[in-house]
Protein backbone atom coordinates (compact mmCIF):
# COMPACT_ATOMS: atom_id res chain seq x y z
CA UNK A 1 0.00 0.00 0.00
CA UNK A 2 1.12 3.45 -0.35
CA UNK A 3 2.13 5.72 3.19
CA UNK A 4 3.61 8.65 3.83
CA UNK A 5 6.26 8.84 6.06
CA UNK A 6 9.80 9.99 6.70
CA UNK A 7 13.23 8.05 8.18
CA UNK A 8 15.08 10.89 9.97
CA UNK A 9 13.85 14.67 11.14
CA UNK A 10 13.79 17.72 9.25
CA UNK A 11 11.09 19.98 7.18
CA UNK A 12 8.51 18.94 5.74
CA UNK A 13 10.25 17.83 2.62
CA UNK A 14 11.80 14.79 4.84
CA UNK A 15 8.13 12.99 3.90
CA UNK A 16 9.02 10.15 1.33
CA UNK A 17 6.04 8.04 -0.33
CA UNK A 18 6.59 4.54 0.44
CA UNK A 19 5.14 1.14 -0.56
CA UNK A 20 4.79 -0.61 2.55
CA UNK A 21 2.62 -4.14 3.51
CA UNK A 22 -1.14 -3.68 4.61
CA UNK A 23 -0.83 -3.55 8.26
CA UNK A 24 -2.22 -6.85 10.04
CA UNK A 25 -4.78 -5.86 12.73
CA UNK A 26 -5.50 -8.27 16.23
CA UNK A 27 -8.79 -9.72 17.49
CA UNK A 28 -9.90 -6.46 18.55
CA UNK A 29 -8.88 -4.13 15.77
CA UNK A 30 -10.51 -2.79 12.35
CA UNK A 31 -8.64 -1.82 9.39
CA UNK A 32 -9.65 0.85 7.47
CA UNK A 33 -9.59 1.91 3.97
CA UNK A 34 -8.34 5.45 4.15
CA UNK A 35 -10.72 8.66 2.64
CA UNK A 36 -9.16 11.49 4.39
CA UNK A 37 -6.87 12.42 7.40
CA UNK A 38 -6.28 15.09 9.78
CA UNK A 39 -2.58 16.80 10.22
CA UNK A 40 -1.98 18.05 13.79
CA UNK A 41 0.72 19.90 15.45
CA UNK A 42 2.15 17.37 16.93
CA UNK A 43 2.89 15.20 14.00
CA UNK A 44 4.73 18.56 12.83
CA UNK A 45 6.73 18.39 16.17
CA UNK A 46 7.51 14.76 15.68
CA UNK A 47 8.74 15.11 12.42
CA UNK A 48 10.67 18.46 13.14
CA UNK A 49 12.29 16.31 15.98
CA UNK A 50 11.41 18.49 18.73
CA UNK A 51 10.17 15.49 20.39
CA UNK A 52 12.86 12.74 19.82
CA UNK A 53 14.71 12.09 16.72
CA UNK A 54 13.50 9.55 14.22
CA UNK A 55 15.62 6.48 14.72
CA UNK A 56 13.45 4.66 12.04
CA UNK A 57 10.64 4.94 8.92
CA UNK A 58 7.54 6.76 10.75
CA UNK A 59 4.04 6.75 9.17
CA UNK A 60 2.82 9.42 11.84
CA UNK A 61 -1.04 9.76 12.15
CA UNK A 62 -3.59 9.48 14.31
CA UNK A 63 -6.98 10.90 12.88
CA UNK A 64 -8.57 8.94 10.09
CA UNK A 65 -12.00 8.56 8.15
CA UNK A 66 -12.70 5.71 5.74
CA UNK A 67 -14.32 2.23 5.69
CA UNK A 68 -13.68 -0.67 7.15
CA UNK A 69 -11.77 -2.83 4.62
CA UNK A 70 -11.37 -6.09 7.54
CA UNK A 71 -12.54 -6.69 11.14
CA UNK A 72 -10.86 -8.95 13.95
CA UNK A 73 -12.93 -11.91 15.11
CA UNK A 74 -13.88 -10.16 18.21
CA UNK A 75 -15.21 -7.08 16.69
CA UNK A 76 -19.30 -7.05 16.45
CA UNK A 77 -20.49 -3.90 15.78
CA UNK A 78 -19.35 -3.10 12.48
CA UNK A 79 -19.59 -4.71 9.20
CA UNK A 80 -16.74 -4.19 6.27
CA UNK A 81 -18.30 -1.01 4.12
CA UNK A 82 -19.10 0.81 7.24
CA UNK A 83 -18.19 4.31 7.05
CA UNK A 84 -16.12 5.04 10.09
CA UNK A 85 -14.06 7.72 11.75
CA UNK A 86 -11.00 6.47 14.39
CA UNK A 87 -8.48 7.90 16.62
CA UNK A 88 -6.19 5.07 15.36
CA UNK A 89 -2.91 4.20 14.21
CA UNK A 90 -0.54 5.25 10.70
CA UNK A 91 -3.32 7.17 9.27
CA UNK A 92 -1.44 8.58 6.81
CA UNK A 93 -1.38 5.90 4.21
CA UNK A 94 -3.82 3.97 2.22
CA UNK A 95 -4.69 1.84 5.43
CA UNK A 96 -4.50 2.65 8.76
CA UNK A 97 -5.99 0.70 11.90
CA UNK A 98 -7.72 1.27 15.21
CA UNK A 99 -9.17 -0.15 18.02
CA UNK A 100 -13.28 -1.18 17.84
CA UNK A 101 -12.76 0.61 21.46
CA UNK A 102 -11.97 4.05 19.51
CA UNK A 103 -13.42 3.63 16.54
CA UNK A 104 -17.34 4.85 15.73
CA UNK A 105 -19.52 5.32 12.61
CA UNK A 106 -20.32 8.09 10.36
CA UNK A 107 -23.90 9.41 10.79
CA UNK A 108 -25.28 10.53 7.33
CA UNK A 109 -24.44 14.32 6.19
CA UNK A 110 -21.24 14.46 8.06
CA UNK A 111 -18.49 14.26 5.23
CA UNK A 112 -14.88 12.26 6.06
CA UNK A 113 -13.08 15.36 5.93
CA UNK A 114 -15.14 16.23 8.68
CA UNK A 115 -15.16 13.46 10.76
CA UNK A 116 -11.25 13.22 10.43
CA UNK A 117 -10.92 16.86 11.08
CA UNK A 118 -12.25 16.32 15.11
CA UNK A 119 -10.89 13.49 16.17
CA UNK A 120 -8.06 15.13 17.91
CA UNK A 121 -9.46 18.53 18.79
CA UNK A 122 -13.05 16.69 19.67
CA UNK A 123 -11.87 14.75 21.74
CA UNK A 124 -9.71 17.24 23.61
CA UNK A 125 -12.46 19.74 23.50
CA UNK A 126 -15.16 16.70 24.99
CA UNK A 127 -12.85 16.70 28.13
CA UNK A 128 -12.59 20.42 28.76
CA UNK A 129 -16.08 20.49 28.58
CA UNK A 130 -17.63 17.52 30.09
CA UNK A 131 -14.79 16.61 32.33
CA UNK A 132 -12.39 19.03 33.58
CA UNK A 133 -14.56 21.61 33.30
CA UNK A 134 -17.39 20.23 34.55
CA UNK A 135 -19.59 22.34 32.39
CA UNK A 136 -22.98 23.74 33.20
CA UNK A 137 -26.37 25.04 32.23
CA UNK A 138 -26.22 28.66 33.61
CA UNK A 139 -22.31 28.82 33.95
CA UNK A 140 -20.30 31.84 32.23
CA UNK A 141 -17.51 30.09 30.19
CA UNK A 142 -14.70 31.81 28.85
CA UNK A 143 -12.73 29.96 26.11
CA UNK A 144 -9.36 31.27 24.65
CA UNK A 145 -8.12 30.54 21.04
CA UNK A 146 -12.33 30.10 20.50
CA UNK A 147 -11.18 30.06 16.36
CA UNK A 148 -8.77 27.18 16.89
CA UNK A 149 -9.99 23.74 16.47
CA UNK A 150 -10.10 22.70 20.37
CA UNK A 151 -11.66 25.99 21.34
CA UNK A 152 -14.33 26.70 18.59
CA UNK A 153 -15.65 23.07 19.51
CA UNK A 154 -15.03 23.61 23.05
CA UNK A 155 -17.19 26.63 22.71
CA UNK A 156 -19.87 25.32 20.33
CA UNK A 157 -20.22 22.14 23.42
CA UNK A 158 -20.67 24.64 26.33
CA UNK A 159 -23.21 26.32 24.65
CA UNK A 160 -25.28 23.01 23.85
CA UNK A 161 -24.85 22.38 26.88
CA UNK A 162 -26.94 25.79 28.10
CA UNK A 163 -23.82 27.47 29.19
CA UNK A 164 -22.62 31.47 28.29
CA UNK A 165 -19.91 31.29 26.34
CA UNK A 166 -17.55 34.42 25.98
CA UNK A 167 -14.57 33.80 23.21
CA UNK A 168 -11.11 35.40 23.34
CA UNK A 169 -9.01 35.76 20.25
CA UNK A 170 -7.47 37.89 17.61
CA UNK A 171 -9.64 40.57 16.02
CA UNK A 172 -9.28 38.71 12.59
CA UNK A 173 -11.51 35.71 13.81
CA UNK A 174 -14.08 37.76 15.32
CA UNK A 175 -16.58 37.16 12.66
CA UNK A 176 -15.83 33.54 12.53
CA UNK A 177 -16.24 32.65 16.03
CA UNK A 178 -19.59 34.74 16.46
CA UNK A 179 -20.85 32.66 13.26
CA UNK A 180 -20.91 30.27 15.88
CA UNK A 181 -23.43 31.48 18.28
CA UNK A 182 -20.74 33.45 20.40
CA UNK A 183 -22.50 36.50 20.86
CA UNK A 184 -19.25 38.21 23.04
CA UNK A 185 -16.09 38.05 21.70
CA UNK A 186 -13.03 40.15 22.93
CA UNK A 187 -10.13 40.66 20.78
CA UNK A 188 -6.57 40.28 22.45
CA UNK A 189 -4.77 42.27 20.03
CA UNK A 190 -7.20 45.43 20.93
CA UNK A 191 -8.44 44.77 24.73
CA UNK A 192 -6.95 43.39 27.44
CA UNK A 193 -8.76 40.03 27.97
CA UNK A 194 -7.96 40.36 32.07
CA UNK A 195 -9.30 43.39 32.85
CA UNK A 196 -12.08 43.23 30.29
CA UNK A 197 -13.50 40.03 31.75
CA UNK A 198 -11.87 39.83 35.08
CA UNK A 199 -13.88 38.00 37.32
CA UNK A 200 -16.37 36.78 34.97
CA UNK A 201 -16.09 32.93 34.30
CA UNK A 202 -17.01 30.01 36.12
CA UNK A 203 -14.91 27.90 33.63
CA UNK A 204 -11.90 29.36 31.84
CA UNK A 205 -11.10 27.08 28.86
CA UNK A 206 -7.49 27.85 27.48
CA UNK A 207 -7.04 26.60 24.24
CA UNK A 208 -4.40 28.93 23.17
CA UNK A 209 -0.95 27.27 21.61
CA UNK A 210 0.50 25.89 24.55
CA UNK A 211 -1.78 27.53 26.83
CA UNK A 212 -0.64 30.98 25.73
CA UNK A 213 -1.03 33.69 28.43
CA UNK A 214 -2.19 31.48 31.40
CA UNK A 215 -1.46 34.35 33.62
CA UNK A 216 -4.96 35.94 32.92
CA UNK A 217 -7.16 33.05 33.62
CA UNK A 218 -6.48 33.62 37.31
CA UNK A 219 -7.99 36.82 36.75
CA UNK A 220 -10.34 36.20 34.06
CA UNK A 221 -11.72 33.28 36.42
CA UNK A 222 -14.49 33.85 39.11
CA UNK A 223 -13.25 32.85 43.60
CA UNK A 224 -13.68 29.07 43.40
CA UNK A 225 -13.85 28.62 39.94
CA UNK A 226 -11.80 26.25 36.95
CA UNK A 227 -8.75 27.05 34.88
CA UNK A 228 -8.46 24.20 32.18
CA UNK A 229 -5.46 24.21 30.17
CA UNK A 230 -3.89 22.40 26.88
CA UNK A 231 -0.91 23.81 28.79
CA UNK A 232 0.98 22.71 31.74
CA UNK A 233 1.74 25.76 33.45
CA UNK A 234 -0.09 26.69 36.28
CA UNK A 235 -1.38 30.54 36.51
CA UNK A 236 0.78 32.34 39.36
CA UNK A 237 -1.66 33.95 41.64
CA UNK A 238 -3.63 33.83 45.12
CA UNK A 239 -6.76 33.40 43.93
CA UNK A 240 -9.12 29.80 44.88
CA UNK A 241 -9.68 28.19 41.70
CA UNK A 242 -9.11 24.63 40.66
CA UNK A 243 -6.13 24.25 37.80
CA UNK A 244 -6.55 21.97 35.46
CA UNK A 245 -4.02 20.61 32.96
CA UNK A 246 -6.12 18.62 30.01
CA UNK A 247 -4.26 15.55 29.82
CA UNK A 248 -5.34 11.01 29.46
CA UNK A 249 -7.85 9.90 31.25
CA UNK A 250 -9.80 6.87 31.29
CA UNK A 251 -12.49 8.78 32.30
CA UNK A 252 -13.91 9.62 28.93
CA UNK A 253 -13.45 7.35 26.15
CA UNK A 254 -12.63 8.23 22.67
CA UNK A 255 -16.37 6.57 21.35
CA UNK A 256 -17.93 8.68 23.68
CA UNK A 257 -16.50 11.49 22.71
CA UNK A 258 -16.39 11.47 19.04
CA UNK A 259 -20.04 9.87 19.13
CA UNK A 260 -21.52 13.09 20.88
CA UNK A 261 -19.14 15.30 18.14
CA UNK A 262 -20.50 13.77 15.45
CA UNK A 263 -23.97 13.41 16.50
CA UNK A 264 -23.90 17.39 17.32
CA UNK A 265 -22.30 17.51 13.88
CA UNK A 266 -25.09 15.41 11.93
CA UNK A 267 -27.53 17.64 13.40
CA UNK A 268 -25.94 20.87 12.42
CA UNK A 269 -25.39 21.78 16.19
CA UNK A 270 -21.53 21.64 15.87
CA UNK A 271 -19.22 22.46 13.13
CA UNK A 272 -15.67 21.98 12.32
CA UNK A 273 -13.70 24.36 9.96
CA UNK A 274 -11.67 23.37 7.41
CA UNK A 275 -9.44 25.42 5.71
CA UNK A 276 -7.31 23.20 3.48
CA UNK A 277 -8.46 20.20 1.42
CA UNK A 278 -5.66 18.33 0.01
CA UNK A 279 -4.68 15.92 -2.16
CA UNK A 280 -4.12 12.58 -0.94
CA UNK A 281 -0.47 12.67 -2.64
CA UNK A 282 2.74 13.08 -1.24
CA UNK A 283 3.03 16.49 -2.63
CA UNK A 284 -0.66 17.04 -0.44
CA UNK A 285 1.24 15.79 2.45
CA UNK A 286 4.12 18.14 2.04
CA UNK A 287 2.19 21.16 1.33
CA UNK A 288 0.53 20.36 4.73
CA UNK A 289 2.86 20.18 6.79
CA UNK A 290 4.51 23.59 5.51
CA UNK A 291 1.18 24.85 6.28
CA UNK A 292 1.02 23.75 9.71
CA UNK A 293 4.56 25.36 10.76
CA UNK A 294 2.49 28.75 9.23
CA UNK A 295 -0.43 30.49 10.75
CA UNK A 296 -3.69 29.10 8.84
CA UNK A 297 -7.10 29.23 9.59
CA UNK A 298 -9.06 25.78 9.42
CA UNK A 299 -8.20 21.97 9.80
CA UNK A 300 -5.49 20.42 7.05
CA UNK A 301 -7.07 17.32 5.98
CA UNK A 302 -5.37 15.30 3.50
CA UNK A 303 -8.25 13.50 1.23
CA UNK A 304 -9.05 11.32 -1.59
CA UNK A 305 -11.65 13.62 -2.77
CA UNK A 306 -9.19 16.57 -3.63
CA UNK A 307 -7.39 14.46 -5.89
Amino acid sequence: MKAFGYDHNGDADVFEEYDVPTPEISDDQILIKTEAFNLNNFEKSMRAGEWKPATHRVIPGRDVAGTVAKLGKNVTDFKVGDRVVAHGHGSYAEYAYATAARTVKIPEGVTFAEAAGIVTPGITAYKAVYYFGEVKKGQTVVVKGASGGVGSLAAQLALNLGANVIGIGASRNEAYVKSLGIAEYVAYNKQDPALVLANRADVVINSAINGAGSDSDAQIVKDNGIVVSVGGDEPLSDKPFQFKSIGPTKAVSDAKALTTLLQLMAEKKVSIRIGYQLPFSIAGVIQGHQLLSKQHDGRIIVTQEAD
